[in-house]
């Protein structure tokens, strides 16, 4: 939808005996789709929305990002990148400023999301939003519910959502899901009458549940990001609060509330690009980043990083990944920041200083749609 016990035992025995729980005792602990941490019973059929939001420095700080369960970040022209923000366990009242979409936002969004905005787009990636995004995903653009223009500021940059007027015009937006990564369904165990702590444990935040086979970096301290010579995202690790902290360079990447922005879980996933058929607003080359196919990547979490592969044959298909003797890796809980860099062409990055080196280019993904020029 577009939108504008035993009995005959002896005392002894029976006072020493552990019951066995009944099916009725048992339960999954309910966890949020996004993060893996324990939620309501109803966590997982709580709305998911997807919104673009835009990176240019005039901009910053950006409205709503640190109350986001998972964040995207991709090329786009002029060496620029936007971010394609994932909220489901803690929705803002206000998002923004909101910008255009581009095609491998619907790789995002298809697979997760109940509702998705941006401010519009180009007629060649409209078309693709179009053709490949269910009618159980409703788009809304500029001039739908909830969005509006913000006095004080100039446009483009000015176009911001209101989350709650946007969820409440939706006939429906609490399809299930299971989050963007796979992950294996919750164990059960017996019932107990104390909640979870909502905090990330010492074991789930650390550098994954893959086999032993894994071998992770044992510690990284600092992450340097190159998109661009324009965008150069770095990233430290806070050990007192379990964050990776952001910085444009060495600035401070700032929350609205004049805190620094951090996150959880790091996730360097190496992608293919190809050109967009299009031009930018200034005549410039406009990138297509293919987030299909499979290639390799990097969880960074408690001071950490292990190497994987991710696969997504599909653009509706949930992301898996492996570690590096193909058994499932298990993404750590929290929020999560996904760089998706190019390879080959601009992308950089380096652990403490020390250049790591690009994988094989990622392969081409069995859905001819990602690399069809419509």
């Amino acid at each position: 939808m577009i939108l504008a016990g035993c009995s005959g035992a002896s005392e002894e025995t029976a006072t020493s005996a552990k019951p066995t729980p009944s099916e009725s005792e048992i339960k999954i602990p309910p966890v949020w789709s996004l993060t893996g941490l324990p939620g309501p019973d109803d966590a997982q059929d709580q709305p998911i929305v997807v919104v673009k939001i835009e990176n240019d420095p005039v901009v910053r700080p950006q409205t709503g990002l640190d109350r986001a369960d998972l964040i995207f970040e991709e090329l786009v022209e002029g060496g620029m990148t936007r971010f394609a923000v994932v909220f489901q366990s803690d929705l803002p009242d206000e998002v923004g400023p909101v910008r255009s979409v581009r095609h491998v936002d619907v790789a995002i969004a298809e697979p997760i999301a109940d509702a998705f905005i941006f401010s519009g787009g180009a007629k060649r990636t409209m078309r693709f939003v179009g053709r490949k995004l269910p009618t159980t995903i409703s788009v809304v653009t500029e001039g739908g519910p909830g969005m509006y223009r913000k006095s004080g500021l100039y446009a483009p940059h000015n176009l911001f959502l209101n989350m709650n007027e946007m969820l409440q015009s939706l006939a429906e937006h609490d399809t299930p899901s299971s989050g963007f990564f796979v992950r294996p369904e919750p164990s059960a165990t017996p019932a107990t009458s104390q909640a979870p702590s909502p905090e990330v444990s010492e074991s789930a935040s650390g550098v994954g549940t893959a086999s032993p086979t894994t071998k992770p970096f044992s510690t990284v301290s600092k992450v340097a990001v190159k998109f661009s010579s324009f965008a150069g995202p770095n990233w430290e690790w806070n050990p007192t609060d379990k964050l990776w902290m952001r910085s444009e360079g060495k600035k401070p990447f700032m929350n609205v509330d004049g805190t620094q922005f951090g996150t959880n879980n790091l996730v360097i996933v190496e992608v293919r690009e190809i050109d967009a058929g299009y031009k930018g607003s200034t005549g410039g080359y406009v990138p297509r980043t293919v987030l299909t196919g499979s290639g390799r990547a990097w969880v960074l979490s408690n001071g950490g990083a292990t190497e994987v592969a991710w696969r997504k044959p599909f653009v509706n298909a949930q992301m898996e990944l492996t570690d590096t003797s193909g058994r499932p890796f298990t993404m750590p809980t929290g929020r999560t920041w996904v760089e998706l860099l190019p390879v080959v062409t601009t992308g950089e990055y380096a652990f403490d200083g020390v250049d790591v080196p690009m994988g094989n280019p990622p392969l081409p993904a069995n859905d001819p749609a990602e690399t069809d020029t419509p």
